[in-house]
């Protein structure tokens, strides 16, 4: 009890502007027991009038799945929708769905986002089972105009501050070396905050990187990025369905602070054998798809390999003795085996592999020869078993297993004498999860689940190995206990709730609790999303959300997602980290329903942040206690959201824009006060435009401006005599040394950011093929973005001057595609 009532003490909130809002356990604990009780009153309540309507009705269920007629790829989130009683439902995200109709002759229309709708009349006397196919739509339709493309728009949805971006749209867009890349575009979304230039971090409504949970197929994957965070994992040929969630978090979601990215890979086609290959100027690709038995089983091959490394290693080994080189390479595969109109089996796994390499072989007696290398791999595999309990129970079940490791090694050898040293980290999970969807007539949506996982983190284990001549090696592990072993349970329920045609209510509990080397921390985490439809085409929403991580990220460097970046427990001396999130908005369909609109505001408590202390990195912490160089802290984030979406047509895109402040306080940095996040953007702005001139040209177009980042500099100097303080680091000229006087922590603003991204993409279509040349151009303008800025001192004058780093100016790219 003790320890649930430490989790709900939430200090109140000292950070200036702030909402003021304080927490103290009672009334925590009040909040979590109230919201249970809703929970449970709510359910029963609707149970009870379902009871009372089944009593005074025949009621039968529908339910089945809704696919694409050309692949038989399942699709999410397509709508079902009874005009003449105004009700509907969607699909899950294994394209199942399940409505209760009155008996009675029902027409029901099935639609989603670019494909043909589907209108069916049947006579409902007994529960009903649809399996449906819907047909892509012709490229110039201007829209789908059916009443079921409501269900898609954010009005009717009870969630709030959720984005689903269609897997098309994405691959449309501009991207940097014509790579296609997922989390660059997610980026462009208002309350996400980019890290430093050209890299894939997110920063979500003031989190840090550590707070974003990436599900591949319902399973984790940590760092998920290639070239030191300037390209994501995620192969877009292999992917199908990307989400984000940035708060309303429901109940099922949980382990993370700031946000959920929710991908789902392809399936496979069920019904024919087809292909893409790709080459540009960073990488090929290939994916291979197709049934194992026609309309039973499919595959689904990706891989993707950069390749300067072998171009350029034939040109070094004849110019140098030097060879040195980078290359990445991932890999996706999936299954797809439907086993009866009930069940349905999927094994999906990922491989990514990253490697940096320097050799040096002397042709010369007596110089050393080096071998160094830095490299990085994630696996993840998942098997699913889909399986329709009955007409309105639909259970999903996962296995899964994700590994991430980071291994550094250099050598040194100089004759006979040689010196080994590497260093070894990463993380593994094995975790298994249920999760079961209950439906009772149209006024209730139950899901509840439990899932546990198994953690092994190995937080850094330093080796070093060297030897002279004949002498015997010697030896040495600073870290030999460097693995620590975890166990995290999850357990949740939650129910959407029709109270009437204009009120929704999903409210729900989520548990958790994690042991480590004897500790034990347990977290009851409430939530709530409320909808009021103000008419057919505008809502009110609010949520609020408690949530617990019990893993932290210490990173080397801000900005960037390096392999070196350490992956740790919540122990005995560093506690979860826990958050509280309160949002309301509002949402509307504008001109003819063809856009979105969404405003939003939210604000964020986040509790037992940890940084490194000053001067620590990822190799202090390995000739110790990591939890000796850590600190703790708080943070808090509030800010406004405005985003106009436009999902179908001939023109595409959205404007986004975020108003923000997010501050940090640690008792050991800056004296402790309240300083700015580094990645605390007051203003953010998006344009993202893609538009089809004719079905065989297409132009997109993005835009971006924010804020400079908050960074630390040299306010001033020291003038000191030289011979005082001769221990020192200092630099010195004539008789006198200088020491600079920094400013508070992150109290200089770089200079604001902004960039324009262009391409255009031509498409050529034979009988059995289709060709597709892409041209972009990253920063059209070739703005020069400050990538760090630092103080250099002029030795002559001992004056510094601010000096910026630039790495990316206009950068062109061309792809060439081919599907067969």
């Amino acid at each position: 009890m003790t320890q649930l009532l430490n989790h709900f003490n939430m200090p109140g909130s000292s950070f200036p502007g702030a909402v003021g809002i304080r927490f103290c356990r009672s009334l925590q604990l009040r909040v979590a027991v109230a919201m249970a009780c809703a929970v449970m009153f709510l359910t029963l309540a609707g149970l009870i009038g379902s009871a009372k309507a089944q009593l005074q009705a025949d009621r039968y269920t529908v339910s089945g799945t809704v696919a694409d007629a050309e692949n038989g790829e399942s699709l999410v989130g397509a709508t079902i929708f009874v005009p003449a009683l105004g009700v509907g439902s969607t699909t899950n995200q294994y394209g199942f769905f399940t409505i209760s109709l009155p008996a009675d002759s029902v027409t029901v229309v099935f639609g989603h986002l670019g494909y043909e709708p589907v209108t069916l009349t049947r006579m409902l006397d007994a529960d009903l089972r649809l399996d449906v196919a819907l047909e892509p739509s012709a490229l110039f339709l201007d829209e789908v105009a059916v009443v079921a493309t409501a269900g898609e728009s954010s009005v009717q949805e009870t969630q709030m501050s959720q984005v689903k971006l269609p897997i098309s749209q994405i691959e449309a867009l501009p991207a940097l070396l014509g790579e296609v890349d997922i989390l660059k575009v997610v980026q462009l979304l208002p309350g996400v905050q980019s890290g430093v230039e050209g890299t894939t971090g997110i920063y979500v409504r003031g989190g840090g990187p550590d707070q974003n949970l990436f599900l591949l197929d319902g399973t984790q994957i940590y760092n998920p990025s290639h070239i030191f965070g300037f390209l994501s994992t995620f192969n877009g040929d292999a992917i199908k369905d990307v989400s984000l969630l940035k708060g309303g978090f429901p109940a099922r979601y949980g382990g993370r602070l700031s946000s959920v990215v929710d991908l789902t890979m392809k399936e496979g086609n069920l019904k024919n054998f087809e292909g893409t290959a790709s080459i540009g100027l960073l990488s090929s690709r290939i994916t291979l798809e197709g049934p194992i038995k026609r309309d039973r089983a499919s595959f689904l091959i990706a891989a993707r390999r950069s390749y300067a490394d072998l171009l350029a290693r034939p040109i070094m080994a004849a110019a140098s003795d030097n060879i040195f080189g980078y290359y990445f390479y991932d890999f996706n595969a999936k299954s797809n085996i439907i086993l009866s109109g009930r069940d349905r089996i999927y094994i999906s796994s990922y491989a990514g592999h990253d490697r940096a390499y320097f050799k040096f072989q002397s042709q010369y007696p007596g110089e050393p020869s080096y071998d160094d290398a830095l490299g990085w791999r994630n696996w993840v595999t998942t098997l699913r078993w889909n399986r329709v309990l009955g007409p309105r129970l639909f259970a999903n079940t996962i296995i899964g297993y994700t590994r991430y490791r980071l291994q550094t090694k250099l050598e040194e050898v100089y004759g006979r004498d040689y010196y080994e040293t590497a260093y070894i980290s990463g993380i593994q999970d094995f975790h298994a999860r249920i999760d079961l969807e209950y439906t009772t007539g149209t006024r209730h949506y139950m899901r509840f689940g439990v899932a546990g996982i198994l953690h092994d983190f190995q937080t850094g284990a330093l080796t070093e190995r060297y030897g002279f001549g004949t002498e015997p090696a010697v030896d040495t592990t600073y870290t030999p206990n460097s693995i620590t072993k975890a166990t995290e349970f999850q357990a949740y329920f939650e129910d959407e709730v029709r109270l009437s045609q204009r009120v929704k209510v999903n409210a729900g509990v989520h548990a958790s609790g994690f042991l480590v080397e004897g500790e034990q921390y347990m977290s009851v985490q409430p939530r709530l999303s409320l909808w009021f439809g103000l008419d057919d085409r505008s809502s009110l929403k609010a949520s609020l959300a408690t949530m617990q991580q019990y893993i932290h990220l210490l990173a080397t460097t801000r900005g960037l997602s390096l392999p070196t970046d350490l992956w740790v427990p919540a122990t005995d001396r560093v506690s979860p980290q826990r958050a509280f999130q309160v949002a309301v908005g509002y949402a509307r369909t504008l001109w003819q329903d063809r856009f979105d609109l969404t405003l939003e505001g939210f604000y964020k408590r986040m509790n037992d942040l940890i940084e490194y202390t000053e001067g620590a990195s990822h190799l202090s912490a390995a000739f110790g206690n990591w939890e000796d160089k850590v600190t703790s802290g708080k943070g808090a984030s509030y800010g406004g959201e405005v985003l106009v979406q436009k999902k179908s047509g001939r023109t595409t895109g959205w404007i986004g824009y975020t108003l923000s402040r997010s501050d940090r306080e640690f008792e050991s940095l800056n004296q402790g006060r309240v300083f700015p996040y580094r990645y605390d953007r007051r203003h953010d702005v998006s344009l993202v435009v893609s538009h089809r001139l004719r079905p065989t040209l297409d132009l997109s177009a993005t835009w971006v401006y924010g804020t400079g980042q908050a960074i630390t500099l040299p306010v001033g100097q020291l003038v000191i005599a030289n011979d005082e303080f001769a221990n020192d680091f200092w630099y010195s000229r004539d008789h006198w040394r200088y020491r600079d006087v920094l400013s508070d922590r992150n109290a200089v603003r770089m200079p604001a950011y902004h960039r324009l991204d262009l391409s255009i993409r031509w498409h050529k279509q034979r009988s059995r093929t289709d060709r597709t040349l892409s041209l972009g151009v990253y920063n059209a303008y070739s703005r020069r973005n400050a990538f760090s800025v630092y103080a250099d001192t002029d030795w002559r004058t001992g004056i510094a001057q601010f000096k910026k780093i630039s790495v990316l100016p206009i950068v062109p790219s061309i792809v060439y595609q081919l599907k067969f």
